[in-house]
């Protein structure tokens, strides 16, 4: 899918950091640092399988890029910990507990898909590789410290939640009859938006203040999440129908646009 949008220049790194893209806002990583990250996010040396393994492996990985990020309060973390919170406290207890589902295996692959479209990205992102336009936006807008974290954050979520998320969907053959697991694995997500909150705040403060507020109190169980989820699960389906792709992408890439517009007021 490529997804047309205009995605600004970065800010030139801190002087003396050990690579071009060592640092965004934040104390810049160190090479070693910067070689681990490039390391974890790189998905060809993950286990092929059984998909539970290779969930949780995938997870682990996600979880120390974040607390490497995150000791350099590295922008490019307002999202990976929101997304790595979300996995270690909610979803990967779900998916361990596999008579929650319909098909486990479903199930795991869905998490592990999401999960990827990130890493892959960010890998792109440390490696000088390629970063598709909807993640080079977010890395981009954390280079520049004139922002608010608020929308750096945002740009974050609106990857994940408007274009991963259906991406997902599509990748892993997804059918009509896998909606209950699907949708098991994001009411779950909904459930526990707290804990982004809790931990984007023991981080950065209340430094993204509406954001924070949009998750508060669980704000994302409502209809409008609910929604908002069917929509996803929908042009996941679409994607994979040759005869409904071309309008499909064009919707989701007109919807990504559309929030990228509207946080630039944050």
């Amino acid at each position: 899918m490529i997804l047309c949008a205009a995605v600004v220049e970065p800010v030139q790194p801190v002087s003396g950091a050990p690579s071009a893209w060592a640092a965004a806002c934040g104390v810049p990583l160190s090479a070693t640092e910067v070689s681990e990250i490039v390391s974890l996010s790189d998905l060809d040396t993950l286990p092929s399988s059984p998909t539970l393994p290779r969930l949780e492996a995938t997870a682990s990985r996600l979880n120390r890029i974040t607390e490497i990020l995150v000791q350099h309060r590295d922008w490019r973390a307002t999202f990976a910990l929101g997304l790595d919170a979300l996995e270690q406290e909610a979803v990967l207890p779900l998916q361990r507990t596999e008579s929650a589902f319909d098909d486990p295996d479903y199930a795991h692959r869905l998490s592990i898909a999401v999960m990827s479209q990130f890493l892959v990205n960010l890998h792109g992102e440390f490696a000088s590789g390629h970063v598709e336009p909807r993640w080079a936006r977010h890395f981009a807008l954390a280079h520049d410290c004139s922002l608010s974290l608020g929308r750096v954050a945002m740009t974050g979520y609106n990857a994940h939640f408007t274009v991963d998320m259906p991406r997902a969907v599509a990748a892993i053959g997804s059918r009509p009859d896998n909606a209950r697991d699907y949708f098991t694995v994001l009411d779950t997500i909904g459930r526990n938006t707290h804990v982004i909150v809790d931990r984007t705040k023991a981080v950065f403060g209340n430094a993204l203040g509406p954001v924070l507020d949009v998750l508060s109190f669980n704000g994302f169980t409502t209809a409008g999440f609910g929604g908002f989820n069917a929509i996803n699960f929908a042009n996941g389906l679409a994607l994979q129908n040759p005869s409904l792709r071309g309008a499909t992408e064009a919707a989701i890439g007109a919807q990504w646009k559309s929030v990228d517009v509207a946080v630039q007021v944050l």
